[in-house]
């Protein structure tokens, strides 16, 4: 059992759950004249005293107290720490003992790290020693052999979560996390075998939708403040409560002069500068300024903001209080923040002229990024591939940055040397085009059970006179009905590309359809489209469905389908490139 014996007056105290803060317009003869004592964490304690004498009567009790229940104080993992308030706040070097031993005092400049958090007079709180041992275990898993799913998992859950509770207890110096911000990001790139020139936005956004999920540590520092500013207005213990509304009007009083109203406060915590916001002086460095700081700072990139609505202080997300239906409350205002800051990421590799192009064609989907969690059905040279080819970072001769060669294939010598030129322009593939089709194919017909019909491959349909041979005809004549099916692999050149892909198909075959139609046939006309670069159309479910594939398999059968495209696609380039053959 620890003991630390602070002057600081916060702690860290976890309430249950809530939603808003109500708040009450109040004046100065209504603040909290609350007298903490102790202030306790599971067992850290932090014993608070007006005078040396009354502190000492404190520490004699509890170490009583302590006796009784059988436990025992270590001095060694103890300090105290005097300033005199009269003499300009100096450290004052008094000793303490507690159960009949002495333990050391701090002063001006020492720490003393409670709940990892260093805790001093003039003490710089960035929690140096953690961020040393995080910066040592990244170079120990970016040297470990693990798969680089696996590095990117464990960097997430084992080594970023440390300093998560430290972020929103304490005051944190950005250069010293911005440090660790760039390691990282070269960790991250390295795993994602990116070069420096891909956009950093793809480490951030969810894994969902591509990317790798972690979010920068400077953003995690806003997110952090204005989150313990909520939860603390927020708890549901009332003594915790009051008093952190207390100590807000306190503060926002001695920046505007007057004593502040339920919309003042919002206003201040908004960083609102204009008018009597915006005057110099009078601020207190706390919480609730590191609260009011990230919010304007938050704001400039995404829409967010404290608001009250009839006297309970809320924070608003995406410029309306629930946006998916939901309140916001004290439970999920980490997430709901977290997430919009990945969606401004998103959208900003979205508007990126050339890395942005296939981005908003495969997040749409879970399915198209299911490898990037587990790397399930997905060999270690697509994964170096795929993430350099979505970001249009693949070496070729039209994407080259510097320099003056030519820009024409290596092989045809026709068109410019892209990316969509080599994966389904450049005729010289066109055997592994094929088998790539197929591969999508032949999962899907093996996926249609037999109470559907009859299954024609390739095949031209047997009840019309015509010489299209789509890739899929499912007959049922029983029912008199008929299912004609054709599987494209486009290029994601934008969203565009996907759905006049699938214009071009019910194009080709509205004729036939017609034919079928006017037999008495109930005929539709559908494309299964999976993009190049592993990209799972979202209309394809309706094909599914037409086709009866169960919805076990069909989650089985969508990844599956993106990890054959990708692994064709990578042997594609790569025997472009070297022109050794990839497969037999």
């Amino acid at each position: 059992m620890n003991s630390e014996i602070s002057s600081n007056p916060l702690a860290a105290r976890r309430g249950g759950f809530g939603a808003a803060a109500p708040l009450k317009d109040t004046n100065d003869s209504e603040k909290s004249n609350n007298n903490f004592v102790i202030l306790a964490y599971a067992d850290d304690l932090v014993l608070v005293s007006d005078t040396p004498e009354d502190l000492q009567i404190v520490l004699d009790c509890v170490g009583e107290t302590a006796a009784a229940c059988g436990l025992t104080f270590k001095p060694g993992k103890c300090a105290s720490l005097t300033l005199d308030c009269r003499r300009r706040h100096t450290c004052r070097e008094l000793s303490y003992s507690i159960q009949g031993k002495q333990f050391p005092a701090l002063e001006e400049g020492q720490a003393y790290e409670h709940l990892g958090i260093p805790t001093g007079y003039h003490v710089d709180q960035s929690p140096e020693d953690t961020i040393d041992r995080m910066t040592r275990d990244l170079q120990k898993l970016d040297e470990s052999l693990l798969a680089p799913w696996q590095k990117i998992d464990a960097l997430s859950t084992f080594i970023l979560p440390r300093v998560s509770f430290v972020l929103r207890g304490c005051h944190v110096q950005k250069s010293r996390l911005g440090v660790l911000d760039k390691r990282v990001k070269r960790a991250l790139k390295s795993w994602m075998n990116l070069p420096q020139r891909a956009s950093p936005e793809i480490l951030y956004v969810p894994m969902k939708r591509g990317g790798a999920g972690i979010l920068p540590m400077t953003d995690l520092v806003e997110v952090a403040s204005i989150v313990q500013a909520f939860k603390m207005l927020t708890c549901p213990e009332a003594l915790v409560r009051d008093t952190a509304n207390s100590q807000l009007r306190e503060v926002v009083q001695r920046r505007i002069g007057r004593v502040p109203s339920v919309d003042d406060l919002a206003r201040y915590l908004s960083g609102d500068l204009e008018g009597e916001f915006g005057r110099d002086g009078g601020d207190i460095s706390s919480l609730w300024s590191r609260a009011r700081n990230a919010t304007r700072r938050l704001s400039k990139r995404l829409e967010m903001g404290w608001t009250t609505t009839d006297s309970f202080l809320s924070i608003q997300i995406g410029g309306n209080n629930a946006p998916d239906g939901q309140t916001i409350t004290r439970q999920n205002l980490e997430w709901r923040l977290k997430d919009a800051v990945r969606n401004m990421y998103a959208s900003s590799l979205c508007r990126k002229p050339d890395q942005g192009k296939t981005f908003k064609c495969f997040s749409r989907s879970a399915a198209s990024n299911h490898f990037t969690r587990s790397g399930f059905a997905t060999r270690f040279c697509d994964w170096r591939f795929i993430h350099r080819a979505r970001l249009d970072c693949v070496p070729l001769n039209a994407t080259r940055r510097f320099g003056s060669g030519d820009r024409r294939c290596r092989r045809c010598q026709d068109q410019p040397e892209t990316l969509p030129h080599v994966l389904n322009h450049c005729r010289i593939h066109s055997a592994a085009w094929q088998k790539r089709h197929n591969a999508v194919q032949d999962r899907l017909v093996k996926s249609i059970p037999d109470r559907m019909g009859t299954v024609h491959v390739n095949r031209q349909v047997p009840l019309v006179a015509s010489n299209l041979r789509p890739d899929i005809v499912i007959v049922n004549e029983m029912e008199s009905r008929v299912a004609i099916i054709d599987v494209t692999i486009p290029f994601e050149n934008e969203p565009q590309a996907l759905i006049r892909a699938r214009e071009l198909k019910l194009e080709k075959y509205a004729g036939l359809a017609e034919d079928l139609r006017a037999r008495g046939f109930e005929t539709t006309v559908d494309a299964l489209i999976v993009g190049a670069l592993g990209t799972w159309d979202q209309e394809n479910e309706a094909v599914l469905r037409r086709c009866g594939t169960s919805l076990k398999y069909a989650t089985l059968m969508r990844r599956l389908m993106c990890s054959d495209v990708i692994r064709w696609s990578r042997d594609i380039y790569i025997e472009h490139v070297t022109g050794v053959r990839q497969y037999t």
